[in-house]
């Protein structure tokens, strides 16, 4: 009998660190069945929703159909504004594996430099583990079920999980992990199904550049086919010398009888176009993984049939991000501006205009760089390919899966939203996130879908999935149900007035009641015309940005959001408060990982 777990938002959060943890470890058994009651169904990519209901049991969907009777003993899910889906299957991670501490960061950037050299042996060679050629190491040796790379991207929809080894040239051998759990044992469902491979270079002993790992994959591969040869001999024919046995060499014994697939993860168009050409000379099974400008080589994949996986990491928008940070320090100018002429203005004082050119209009001679106009032209040329990436691909007949590898999961929902708006379609994208790596993975008979019989891992969302402000309210994975806060955006109601801006415009201390700490800072409101601007100052916020977001006023509440940067991953903070004279009240909603108490006081009024 499956357990049913409730994980109810009890978080503890900080200004640079968010860690998601439930109520308790283990709630008591309640039901092993689930019926999620008329809700919108949509069973694969390409289908319609239709209203139905969804009965679970023991970690399996066990019934679907408008019809379908309700269990006397089903926990009942009332799921009439919501819509179902099949959980998203990532094809190329590394979910719930930590950074090896040794390396001082990511053990897998080329050329990575180390202050320790290897110990060479007496024929001159350094140890396989040191030149970064480790085919023979399990994923299970890295993996830890606690790591919250976990719970953060299960908490954007994904329920399984192609995952390998950190590491250098030849990292080790990639699991399927299910993301849930207490132990690797419970949560590994098949072990050493993938090689991972990448252009990784051992820093300071051979091979440390792409030519040397090209020369060591031909020379590993030759002698791994070999030593098949060779044991295949010993095993049927008398008066063969028995094989020596070589630990790397046995390793890639299955990629060489073709029983495996290398997945070799390849960002740029050269990395790409390296390995394509490295699976050609050597005829190994392939999936090219994290590809970031596949698009380049779209002629070769649609020839060659080699599956794909793109990057979920985006290029920031450099532009946007500048634009932004502009509009705000014009608006804080304009302010400025108006402040002082209030002040100082002999017009406003006397009510006499002001003779000579003081009044007249002051125009600035901007002289244009062509050539940093020519860059940046190209660059949000480029920006807009890479964006584009799965659209044109998609259109040009090749399908590919997504791997969260290099992706941040604060990131998910607004990545696919872009390479939708760039011309990537709905259904595509759900494929790509659902069947098309069940397939690549070869469990597709179990999941990918939602359909009778299949695994019990589902999404339930307020909205159809890619739209723009669609939350996850539920995550099933084989049977074990998530529930998350989900708060509505609010919208200006078109109250307000004189008495609301008074009551907010100036400067306001705040307190944010977090388990066992608090956080302080400072909000600034402004109000200017019929808009709104604010920022927020903590000692927390290091990333330079301050600028609140879609502040609405409504009577004594106010509403509005901030992009909190989290060392590169953005969550969007929303504040819902009410002000009463001098104090102010209410909550912060952090994304899928809860919302916690607010409260402050005005400190002082606008000038």
């Amino acid at each position: 009998m499956r357990k049913l777990i409730l994980f109810l938002p009890c978080f503890f959060i900080a200004f640079v660190t968010l860690v998601a943890q439930p109520i308790e470890e283990d709630l008591p058994q309640i039901t092993g069945c689930i019926a999620l009651t008329n809700a919108k169904v949509i069973t694969m990519a390409g289908k319609e929703p239709m209203v139905q209901n969804v009965i679970l049991r023991d970690g399996l969907i066990t019934a679907i159909g408008a019809q379908a009777k309700i269990p006397a003993d089903a926990y009942k899910i009332a799921a009439d504004s919501l819509y179902v889906y099949p959980a998203f299957i990532d094809a190329f991670s590394y979910i719930g594996i930590k950074e090896p501490e040794q390396q001082g960061g990511r053990g897998n950037q080329r050329g990575q430099q180390n202050d320790d050299k290897p110990e060479i042996d007496e024929e001159g060679n350094a140890s396989l583990e040191a030149t970064g050629i480790t085919p023979f190491n399990h994923v299970r040796a890295s993996f830890d079920p606690k790591e919250k790379s976990i719970s953060d991207w299960r908490a954007q929809g994904f329920a399984i999980a192609h995952i390998v080894p950190r590491g250098k040239m030849i990292p080790g051998q990639g699991a399927i992990a299910i993301l849930e759990g207490k132990d690797a044992d419970y949560m590994f469902w098949k072990e050493d199904v993938s090689m991972f491979g990448q252009w990784s270079g051992a820093g300071n002993t051979y091979p440390s550049t792409v030519i040397a790992i090209m020369a060591k994959w031909r020379e590993l591969y030759h002698n791994s086919a070999q030593d098949v040869n060779h044991l295949a001999s010993y095993n049927t024919t008398a008066m063969v010398p028995r094989p020596q046995y070589n630990q790397a060499h046995e390793a890639l014994m299955p990629l060489v009888k073709k029983e495996e697939t290398l997945y070799f993860k390849a960002q740029g168009v050269k990395d790409i176009s390296r390995a394509l050409a490295m699976q050609k000379d050597l005829g190994m099974k392939m999936v090219i993984g994290d590809a970031k400008e596949a698009w380049y080589l779209k002629s070769q994949f649609k020839t060659n049939g080699i599956p794909l996986i793109l990057s979920l990491d985006l290029p920031e928008d450099k532009a946007e991000k500048a634009e932004k940070a502009e509009g705000a320090e014009k608006k804080k100018g304009e302010k400025a501006e108006k402040d002082s002429l209030d002040m100082k203005s002999p017009r406003l004082v006397s009510g006499v205009e002001p003779s000579g050119d003081s009044g007249a209009e002051k125009k600035d001679t901007v002289k244009i760089d062509p050539e940093k106009q020519a860059f940046e032209k190209r660059r949000a040329e480029s920006l807009k390919e890479h964006q584009a990436q799965a659209g044109v691909l998609a259109k040009d007949g090749i399908s590919f899966s997504f791997g969260t590898m290099s992706g941040k999961p604060a990131d998910f929902s607004k990545t696919m939203q872009t390479m939708i708006e760039n011309g990537l379609d709905k259904n595509v994208a759900l494929n790509s996130l659902t069947m098309q790596p069940a397939k690549l993975l070869g469990i597709d008979k179990y999941c990918g879908t939602v359909e009778t019989g299949k695994m019990a891992n589902l999404i339930v969302s307020n909205k159809p999935i890619f739209e723009k402000d669609a939350a996850i309210k539920y995550m099933i994975v084989e049977g074990n149900l998530f529930q998350y806060d989900v708060k509505e955006k609010k919208k200006p109601s078109g109250k307000g007035g004189d008495v609301a801006v008074k009551a907010l415009e100036g400067t306001w201390s705040y307190t944010i009641e977090a388990p066992d700490q608090k956080r302080q800072g400072v909000f600034e409101f402004t109000h200017q015309g019929n808009e709104w601007t604010g920022t927020i100052t903590s000692a927390d916020i290091t990333s330079g940005n301050k600028t609140l977001k879609g502040i609405v006023v409504d009577g004594n509440k106010v509403a509005f959001t901030f992009d909190l940067d989290m060392g590169g991953q953005n969550v969007e903070l929303e504040f819902d408060l009410t002000i009463d004279s001098e104090a102010l009240d209410g909550n912060v909603t952090v994304g899928e990982f809860g919302t916690f108490p607010v409260n402050g006081n005005k400190t002082s009024k606008p000038n």
